[in-house]
């Protein structure tokens, strides 16, 4: 089966496409929509064995690429967080689609840590993939501990947002075991070099998976390239800042599109 799930919601005269990370799903992004509604159309994509579309087979990179290319409008925005945004770079170089510009959130062309190039080691890569195959709702759950400051959200939020995420269908074990091969595996620093879209980079400050000195590499070596560092976030500043993360969305439509 190949049945890809999306919702698509906003009034805004610019598509957004937004791809959440891996093991996780499209109500990750729920705290933001009320934020962004207005001023994008939004397409909340479930990654092929993911969430919905937990059942969809095309699960390897070149068939993401291509069943995302069948179903998403031309001429959108593509957000990617994490591996989400490794999908969203992906389908820039290689894809079909007419892509206005693209925003990598906790993201890079090579995920992974390599000599002079931040990113995650290998060994925590690892464990996190037994961990989410192993103890899905939990991993999950500590996860989004993390990324939540109590002193600036209560109780009910951090709740809120679990509860969005894993009363939702889980992801497929094989999604999760190609998802480990595409962040382990993909490296796209030599592709995205051809690039010249604007290109917006959203990291978090406190993130120990993909360091923030990330941002001034790519923003040296890509065109159009423009990072931002949230100083109070981590893995996931959308749910970290949510105000602060949608407010340089907001600039970045503003500076390159009506």
């Amino acid at each position: 089966m190949n049945n890809l799930y999306w919702e698509k919601t906003g009034f805004g005269n610019i598509d957004l496409i937004l791809l959440h990370g891996w093991g996780f799903n499209i109500k990750v992004w729920y705290n933001i929509i009320p934020l962004i509604n207005p001023y994008f159309t939004l397409y909340l994509v479930d990654l092929p064995g993911y969430g919905h579309s937990n059942n969809c087979l095309a699960i390897k990179i070149n068939d993401i690429i291509q069943i995302l290319s069948d179903y998403m409008p031309n001429n959108a925005i593509w957000l990617g967080w994490s591996l989400g945004g490794l999908i969203t770079n992906y389908i820039t170089i290689y894809g079909s689609k007419n892509i206005k510009a693209i925003i990598n959130v906790a993201s890079s062309p090579c995920l992974i840590e390599k000599p002079q190039w931040p990113g995650i080691n290998t060994t925590k890569l690892y464990n996190f993939y037994i961990d989410l195959r192993d103890n899905y709702s939990t991993t999950i759950s500590r996860f989004i501990d993390t990324q939540i400051n109590n002193i600036y959200f209560s109780k009910q939020y951090n709740l809120k947002l679990k509860k969005n995420i894993l009363t939702y269908p889980y992801p497929n074990l094989l999604a999760l075991k190609e998802g480990y091969n595409i962040i382990s595996q993909l490296d796209l620093r030599k592709d995205m070099l051809k690039i010249n879209i604007p290109i917006l980079g959203i990291y978090g400050y406190l993130d120990i998976l993909i360091p923030k000195n990330i941002a001034n590499i790519l923003d040296k070596k890509l065109l159009n390239s423009h990072s931002i560092t949230l100083k109070k976030s981590a893995h996931a500043p959308f749910i970290s800042q949510p105000k602060k993360f949608c407010q340089h969305l907001l600039e970045f439509k503003k500076k390159f599109f009506k």
